[in-house]
């Protein structure tokens, strides 16, 4: 048998068109730990193109591979398997990254037919769920069934409760170590570093960051959106650094302030608006200092900073349980929509003139969102499971 016989053999398996010859064939290369180096890469694959916004970076998703495999039980409690290689795949549910999963899961008393779905309302709204990667690249799924005190990272006890993760303490004497957090289309999270300083991360997003900060320093590293409010320290500087696609990347530099970024992937620019404080950013080529209720924004085509007045209420939205749009396009509009929700979006028709004002709850289902937007008789949503389609209403 070949590489490209087993990714073949897996594709038919994940899609449901296995035959039971070929389920049989695929157990027994599983059992008999060939193409060990194939099935990972299927897994990985899997992981980054279910979550391409999120920020992954291939050793934190080889990290959670790694912790996946050495569980003595599977880590969606249904699923029971006595081969590692079986259930390896449910490194997806610990990214809770999809609604619909089909497991690797090969038994020889499980039926040709059978595969394991996790149920989920395609239009249902998100919720509080992430994962946190450890310093030694154990992975620990943070949701409601998973509360109490999870671990001790650089000395910091680590407790989760209520969809908040806290530090609590640190260690002067121990090696800095960091720890990522990262929320999957349709999560969020909240965080308490070890100083004091709260983060709120929007779907999508991640954090990495010292269990225990030590040094002249205290620097984190961050993608898509969040939301900081950071404990004052003058004798060590908060400094976040932001990477989105492209060549977009910037540093923030802070004492003691409120403040959200902005830098998703499939968005036009890095934005950077300060509540409270102060804060300085900079690029290789440019920096500048914000004020409050101003926004710096930060595109590929730009070599310097581009600072206007900011609608703080509609940038802070998403931390208050809220979409607040006002004169957004509609395109902007589903991109939330889509990381929120984890739907896919189509377009037909120009709707590039579109652009709609209104307030509504993320704790609504999806499908009560759009008859709102509808109401504006600019666009008409049709809705394929977890595909909508949105259309152009002529005038």
């Amino acid at each position: 048998m070949t590489a490209t016989e087993i990714r073949t053999l897996l594709e038919q398996y994940k899609q449901g068109t296995l035959n039971a010859e070929g389920l049989q064939l695929l157990q027994r290369v599983v059992e008999e730990g060939h193409f060990e180096e194939e099935i990972r890469e299927d897994i990985l694959d899997s992981l980054r193109n279910s979550a391409p916004d999120a920020g992954w970076q291939r050793e934190d998703m080889e990290a959670l591979l790694q912790h996946i495999l050495a569980q003595e039980t599977p880590v969606y409690p249904k699923i029971q398997a006595r081969s590692r290689w079986r259930y390896a795949a449910a490194a997806v549910v610990a990214l809770g990254i999809a609604g619909g999963i089909t497991m690797l899961v090969l038994r020889r008393d499980t039926p040709a037919t059978a595969v394991v779905q996790v149920p989920r309302n395609p239009l249902a709204p998100g919720s509080s769920k992430a994962v946190l990667i450890l310093a030694d690249n154990s992975a620990i799924s943070l949701d409601s069934s998973n509360s109490g005190a999870l671990a001790t990272q650089g000395g910091a006890q680590i407790v989760n409760s209520n969809g908040a993760l806290t530090y609590k303490g640190g260690d002067d004497h121990t090696p800095l170590t960091y720890n990522t957090v990262a929320t999957p289309h349709g999560g969020q999270y909240q965080l308490t570093l070890a100083d004091g300083s709260r983060v709120w991360l929007n779907a999508a997003s991640s954090i990495r960051f010292p269990a225990a900060f030590k040094g002249s320093e205290r620097k984190v590293e961050i993608t898509g959106e969040v939301y900081f409010e950071i404990a004052k320290n003058a004798a060590m500087p908060f400094l976040v650094k932001v990477k989105a696609a492209g060549n977009k990347a910037a540093d923030i530099a802070v004492l003691g302030t409120s403040f959200n970024v902005m830098a998703y992937q499939d968005e036009q620019s890095i934005r950077t608006t300060l509540v409270d404080g102060a804060v300085k950013l900079s690029t290789p080529q440019a920096q500048t200092l914000l004020k409050p209720g101003f926004q710096a924004s930060l595109t590929d085509a730009d070599s310097d900073f581009e600072v206007s007045s900011a609608d703080i209420e509609q940038t802070l939205a998403w931390k208050e349980g809220r979409f607040r749009f006002r004169n957004t396009n509609i395109r902007a509009i589903m991109r939330q929509l889509a990381r929120w929700y984890d739907i896919d979006v189509v377009y037909e028709g120009n709707l590039s003139d579109v652009d709609l004002t209104g307030v509504i709850s993320r704790r609504e289902n999806a499908d009560a969102l759009l008859k709102a937007l509808e109401t504006t008789q600019r666009v008409k949503f049709d809705v394929n499971g977890k595909t909508v389609t949105v259309k152009a209403v002529a005038p």
